[in-house]
């Protein structure tokens, strides 16, 4: 089987493609800064590779002898945008740049978002050849992290994935909601429009990833003029688009709960916004909710069609959003983060 290489493993996308890999039975290695935090991923059998993006000699041993690199490693949220383009943007040269000076360069597998291509038109999802158009820094510094790793498509074969929303097993940020709905029967909706979204279940997710590696196609280098610069970028998602305010629903059904939707105001969203990235910023620590995600909750929508990825790569989601759903909450009950 594969040897391969995971940033990012002790996050929740990353803990989850390694349990995926491993029970796949791929070789793993993990680029991790602690290896206290990494207990749980050493006890999956994965090796540890003590190092960072930022450390060019731990990248070089982490990327040695491997066959592809997941990188899944990056900043979603920060206190400014250097934060955001100093770990997404350098972290992506830096390791592209170990994989290029390999004897064989390994496939790498780039773990981008939809936040880089930017909102779509509500009914019409965004797909891999529309113009990016991101409107906040985080998408900014993953349009300009994948850009960059195009630069050295020539020596090192690359793909990029743009998920939507991730929710499953191990997930903090969607808990909020489940917590939520479980203890206020109260589900929040920025603005009073609908709000479509596109989400994506880890383990679908973690499949469209493996298919990506083994049998995508790679980005052309910005020199040629001639390429499709779409080409080796792909867009995954679950079977259907909703409107935000049906995560609610969705979370309630799988919690055994009624919920209330609550439309809040974008003025006053803003404002929350705003108070939250304030406390963030005195407390040096940057809250669930700031700015940047305010300008992403203003866009009209957020939906993607992942018909690329099943035309190529014969993606299908392997259950629908209700089972993922109340998988999830299975998960949250087992692990006690939810009672």
């Amino acid at each position: 089987m594969p040897r391969t290489l995971i940033t990012g493993a002790t996050g929740f996308v990353g803990s989850n493609l390694a349990a995926h890999l491993c029970r796949q039975g791929w070789d793993v290695r993990c680029l991790v800064r602690d290896f206290h935090r990494a207990a749980e991923l050493e006890s999956l059998g994965t090796e540890l590779a003590l190092g960072s993006l930022d450390n060019r000699e731990s990248l070089a041993a982490a990327v040695a002898d491997v066959d592809v690199v997941f990188h899944v490693a990056g900043r979603i949220r920060a206190l400014n945008k250097k934060q955001l383009f100093d770990d997404n943007v350098r972290g992506t040269r830096h390791l592209v740049e170990a994989c290029a000076k390999q004897p064989s360069p390994p496939v790498a597998v780039l773990v981008s978002s939809i936040a880089a291509g930017g909102p779509s038109t509500p009914g019409k999802p965004r797909c891999e050849t529309d113009t990016d158009l991101p409107v906040s820094d985080y998408g900014h510094s993953k349009l300009e992290a994948e850009r960059v790793a195009a630069t050295m498509a020539q020596e090192v074969p690359i793909s990029v994935i743009r998920p939507p929303i991730i929710f499953g097993p191990a997930d903090p940020a969607s808990l909020t909601i489940f917590r939520g709905v479980q203890r206020a029967r109260l589900h929040l909706v920025p603005g009073i429009k609908a709000f479509p979204v596109s989400l994506v279940h880890a383990a679908d997710f973690c499949d469209a990833i493996v298919r990506l590696a083994e049998r995508g196609d790679r980005m052309t280098g910005p020199d040629d003029d001639s390429a499709d610069r779409s080409k080796g970028i792909y867009y995954v998602a679950a079977e259907r688009t909703i409107p935000y305010s049906e995560i609610g629903d969705l979370a309630a059904e799988a919690l055994g709960r009624s919920v209330l939707t609550m439309r809040v105001p974008m003025p006053l969203f803003w404002v929350i916004g705003g108070v939250s990235e304030a406390i963030g910023q005195i407390r040096r620590r940057p809250g669930v909710l700031n700015l940047d995600k305010v300008r992403e909750a203003a866009a009209s929508a957020w939906e993607c069609s992942d018909e690329k990825l099943r035309n190529e790569l014969d993606y299908r989601p392997a259950a629908l959003l209700e089972q993922r759903f109340s998988e999830t909450v299975n998960w949250y009950r087992e692990h006690g983060w939810l009672k």
